[in-house]
């Protein structure tokens, strides 16, 4: 992949989505010895989604939405990818089923003299840098 990059001139990212939820274990605090600390915090609960990629480069780009992750949702991002980059991007991502999905493919043929996906094996959560 880095020889294909070098051919085009392009950009190598390492792309990845997350829901964050409000709800989340908020981790630990301090107080006075013998008090228990008290966490104050709301009960309205929200979540997002987020999805990033992050350059070879140090360049990081990300997108925040509330619907759930899907093909569209993947297009929206590689359209904002392109936008950001003069020449091509080479994305690096997992086999989600909406990375690989017809929808994606058909965009992803629209501009491929924009940007290419190149999968992660299988199962690798050791290579995923998100």
């Amino acid at each position: 992949m880095r020889a294909w990059a070098k051919a085009d001139d392009g950009e190598i990212l390492f792309a990845d989505q997350v829901g964050i939820r409000s709800d989340q274990v908020t981790g630990r605090t301090w107080g006075v010895k013998g008090r228990t600390p008290v966490v104050r915090r709301t009960g309205n609960r929200f979540s997002v989604n987020a999805m990033s990629a992050i350059s070879t480069r140090g360049r990081m780009h990300f997108m925040v939405f509330t619907e759930s992750f899907d093909a569209t949702v993947m297009c929206r991002f590689l359209a904002r990818i392109v936008g950001h980059f003069d020449r091509k991007a080479h994305l690096v991502v997992d086999r989600h089923s909406a990375h690989r999905s017809k929808t994606v493919r058909a965009w992803l043929a629209d501009h491929e003299d924009k940007i290419e996906l190149h999968f992660l094996p299988s199962y690798s959560p050791e290579l995923n840098p998100d």
